[in-house]
């Protein structure tokens, strides 16, 4: 019987009842009781590390009893020479690492210059396989996000060398997980975090042929190199793009690992994205006010802001007419549903920015309209010699 070679994704859920079958399916192809070494590098610097590995651990022992499971301890960089040694021995010997949450940035950091990269990397190449979640999944690619210095820190939006795991089986990508991720509420924190306008800006920056692998959350992609092909299981999709196109892959879908490391052709049953346009951001405003959803009605307007910029006079000048209607439409919208002081605030300022740079432009009827939208907010909004301020009127 072959040793598989396997590299289960996940976006997110990594210790949920949602993940229990793919584990089950990556353990199930190892003969006897396969060992599981949950490796806790990407968490190591949390005072609670100590309950993430339990956690994990117990995970393993009563959801997926099939396996025997230790624990790869490598938390810091300045680990004693036996603590290090000992975890790279249980790496070495387990049939399936395990890793999940915390920073990718400090996993690097600690992994880079030691042989944890190569001992993954030959789970893939020579049997054994990886179950990589979340933080840890950011890491395998040829570029990492650093999330935390983002969107905790305020850093501009940049890669990191990765360890380019999947690079060394030919496949040129960059991993995001929580590629849904909605728990911004008045803001986007989708593209783990980093909301789809800023990540549409940082994608634009990866070299010619890196691609992006995209994974919803409680979702994996699983990539058998045997059998040559990624299959996706969970709640919900993965998305592969590279150079202007995109695959969006449902639970049950495959696609080859050809396909995954961009060789010559274009996606299968896809097509280059089309141009937005005005029609576009309306449809999707109607859309998310129809389902309640006021982060993504908003982001369809700045989305329009920000897309309309460079399109030539006549399609700009109806984006602006669309972009005032579209902004009371928002506010009329939203005025009975009872927002939340934070959520109104967000609603709040982020139309301002819009009014703020249409009157950076000489857009004077825009940021009329919008000033109007926001009265129907019932919020009041002031001109200073300090900048604008606005103030909650009393209901």
């Amino acid at each position: 019987m072959p040793v598989p070679r396997l590299l289960a994704i996940m976006g997110s859920g990594e210790t949920t009842a949602t993940m229990v079958p793919v584990h089950r399916a990556v353990l199930s192809r190892f003969p006897g009781r396969p060992r599981v070494a949950v490796l806790d590098t990407p968490y190591g610097f949390q005072e609670n590390a100590d309950e993430l590995t339990a956690r994990a651990v117990e995970y393993f022992r009563t959801s997926l009893p099939m396996a025997e499971v230790d624990v790869a301890s490598l938390r810091s960089p300045r680990e004693p020479a036996a603590v290090r040694e000992r975890a790279l021995e249980v790496l070495r010997h387990a049939d399936v690492v395990f890793s999940g949450p915390g920073s990718p940035s400090y996993a690097l950091r600690v992994w880079s210059g030691t042989p944890v990269p190569a001992i993954l990397a030959g789970k893939l190449a020579g049997g054994g396989a990886l179950t990589l979640a979340s933080a840890a999944s950011i890491t395998l690619g040829r570029f990492a996000l650093p999330v935390y210095e983002v969107y905790k820190v305020g850093e501009d939006p940049s890669w990191r060398e990765g360890l380019d795991i999947l690079g060394t089986r030919g496949i040129p990508i960059a991993v995001v997980p929580h590629w849904n991720n909605a728990e911004g509420g008045t803001h986007d924190t989708s593209r783990c975090w980093l909301g789809a306008r800023r990540f549409e800006a940082l994608a634009g920056r990866l070299p010619p042929g890196v691609g992006v692998l995209g994974i919803d959350e409680h979702t994996a992609a699983v990539l058998d190199f045997a059998a040559g092909t990624l299959e996706v299981a969970g709640k919900g999709t993965a998305t592969l793009r590279r150079s202007g196109e995109a695959l969006l892959l449902g639970p049950g879908d495959t696609v080859s690992l050809e396909r995954l490391a961009g060789t010559p052709g274009p996606l299968p049953g896809t097509a280059p994205a089309p141009p937005p346009t005005v029609a576009g951001f309306e449809a999707a405003l109607a859309s998310a006010l129809e389902s309640g959803d006021t982060a993504a009605a908003l982001d369809a307007i700045l989305s329009l802001e920000d897309a309309h910029q460079g399109w030539d006079p006549a399609a700009a000048a109806a984006a602006h007419v669309a972009l005032r209607a579209m902004a009371t439409r928002f506010a009329a919208a939203v005025t009975g549903l009872g927002l939340d002081a934070a959520a109104r605030a967000g609603a709040v300022e982020a139309l301002l920015g819009v009014r703020a740079r249409a009157r950076d432009e000489g857009r004077w009827a825009d940021a009329d309209a919008i000033r109007r939208a926001l009265e129907l907010l019932a919020v009041e909004v002031r001109d200073t010699p300090g900048g604008t301020i606005w103030e909650a009127l009393p209901s």
